[in-house]
């Protein structure tokens, strides 16, 4: 950085924001973060949980392969410059809910593309301290549990140190080009990258599904400590002695109210597998950058010279963030074309 100018400016600091700027600090570049004040994101309420095996159906996250490497290697790193742990290796225990779905997992998970997340005797049912799975259970190995809060704290006080951090509300009218350099306030950068998540209205020309989801953080002593069990919802240890357990998915009603059917429906789904009484800790709520295909948003700006979109990673940003990150860096500085399935150009007319 010279005189106030740097190669990037990166507005939000989520979890696609801090990766982000972490990945473009790796690569030699300087950066300057601005982040809203505004507390209720959703990257501060998620649990962060690295799944490579999910939905009823049970298949294989897209691009697991790929991003799960790539996010662990990542986190790591994180952690070595921090001196503190991120990234919590739990394995993931799928609690089935009928004969039928212990049959068609039985059906399918000696398929080779499984064969990195699926040890042999995954079909073997322990048991586990607090928890009930008359039907069986599969073990997923390969995920784990990122603490997002730990990690933005300390992206933010990374940042805050260097003196490259402002808290602020950023409209992408008060950044102006001139002269190959985009301004905002004191602030001059050659490219900016909106991470704002489902606050992207700046973007709205594309196809967002904000989709609020509501987590609840319980606490009990007679729970298994050492997985991240899946049943109709999850519910996974943190390393303050408590557990998330959630979450609930709904877009026709995208406020930051908390609602009781939601808490309802998420201890009615965790008492069908576990025995001991949950003690609510916390309720919590945040509003999901979702896109309708599904897809994560990357890309340059149709009219904006040198501004970016790095969103819609949706309730499984912590996987994929690392890997797309450098996906838009290369896309940015060496030309490399980003994949179709999330190059935002798949929506342009």
């Amino acid at each position: 950085m010279v005189n106030g100018v740097y190669d990037y400016l990166v507005i939000g600091q989520g979890v696609a924001g801090s990766v982000l700027a972490m990945t473009l600090q790796e690569q030699g570049k300087t950066v300057y973060i601005v982040d809203s004040p505004s507390p209720n994101t959703s990257s501060r309420v998620a649990a962060g949980i690295m799944n490579p095996v999910t939905g009823k159906r049970m298949t294989l996250t897209w691009e697991a392969d790929t991003f799960f490497p790539a996010a662990k290697a990542f986190y790591k790193r994180m952690e070595s410059k921090a001196g503190k742990s991120f990234l919590f290796e739990h394995p993931i225990v799928r609690i089935f809910s009928s004969v039928s779905e212990q049959n068609d997992w039985s059906g399918k998970w000696s398929d080779e593309k499984y064969k990195n997340f699926i040890t042999e005797g995954s079909m073997d049912s322990p048991m586990f301290k607090g928890i009930s799975a008359p039907y069986g259970s599969m073990a997923v190995s390969g995920g784990g549990r990122v603490d997002t809060n730990a990690l933005l704290d300390f992206v933010r006080s990374h940042f805050e140190t260097l003196g490259q951090f402002a808290e602020s509300e950023v409209k992408m009218d008060e950044i102006q080009a001139s002269e190959g350099y985009n301004t905002w306030q004191h602030i001059k950068a050659t490219h900016v990258v909106y991470c704002t998540g489902a606050n992207s209205m700046e973007w709205d020309y594309l196809p967002y599904t904000p989709m609020k989801g509501e987590v609840l953080e319980v606490t009990s002593n007679e729970l298994d400590q050492d997985h991240i069990f899946v049943g109709g919802c999850f519910l996974c240890p943190t390393q303050h002695s408590s557990y998330y357990a959630g979450a609930t998915y709904d877009w026709r009603n995208t406020n930051l109210e908390k609602t009781e059917k939601a808490k309802e429906e998420i201890v009615d789904k965790v008492s069908k597998f576990t025995s001991p009484t949950l003690q609510i800790k916390e309720h919590r709520v945040g509003i999901r950058p979702t896109v309708k295909d599904r897809r994560p948003m990357l890309g340059l700006h149709p009219v904006k010279q040198n501004q970016y979109l790095f969103s819609g990673l949706g309730s499984k940003g912590v996987s994929m963030a690392p890997n797309l990150a450098l996906q838009l860096y290369n896309f940015i500085e060496h030309g490399t074309p980003l994949g179709a399935e999330v190059d935002i150009k798949r929506f342009e007319a």
